[in-house]
């Protein structure tokens, strides 16, 4: 049973405060956050198309941008993505590859390699674990969240990235996932 929103308010401030309050997670967010995931969906994207052709990521870049960056801005409903963000990703994530590999395939359970993973799911983790490892300034729960969700988007298992993330945020995050 759902319950009606009660707004409180003059009728002139009603509209745009209950317009606010939709039932639509995405406007809940506050923009940067929503840059940020079209950040690291681009991210993804770019790793993973790094991955198919064997292109340097940063070879690449510049054609992702003026090709793709305004779609993935429109799916979360914002004007831009953090370049910032995309930058240090997928720059972190290129420079680290064996580091990040070397730590995600430590994170699988016995019998899973890095090369049993999908191109897709690899490029997720690599994402993910970069955040992880390098960004502390960004939740963890938040990075493995965010991933598990991106991870719905492309197409992988959510359960496998999800555990694999949080086992890794374990590991990097040791006082932080305690409290």
């Amino acid at each position: 049973m759902r319950h009606a929103r009660h707004c409180p308010l003059p009728r002139s401030e009603k509209i745009s405060v209950c317009d606010a309050m939709s039932d639509d997670k995405n406007q809940l967010k506050a923009v940067p956050v929503r840059r940020r995931s079209a950040a690291r969906l681009a991210a993804i994207q770019i790793t993973y198309q790094s991955l198919i052709t064997g292109q340097s990521a940063v070879d690449f870049v510049p054609q992702f941008l003026s090709h793709y960056a305004d779609d993935v801005s429109k799916s979360f409903r914002v004007k831009d993505l953090d370049h910032d963000h995309l930058t240090n990703l997928y720059a972190g994530v290129e420079a680290g590859r064996d580091e990040l590999d070397r730590v995600i395939g430590a994170a699988l359970s016995d019998g899973w390699s890095i090369d049993r993973l999908a191109r897709i799911e690899l490029a997720v983790l690599r994402c993910g674990a970069y955040e992880l490892t390098a960004m502390p300034h960004i939740p963890a729960r938040a990075v493995v969240s965010e991933y598990a969700a991106l991870s719905d988007a492309c197409g992988c298992e959510v359960g496998f990235v999800n555990a694999v993330l949080d086992g890794l945020a374990r590991d990097a995050r040791i006082v932080e996932m305690q409290s």
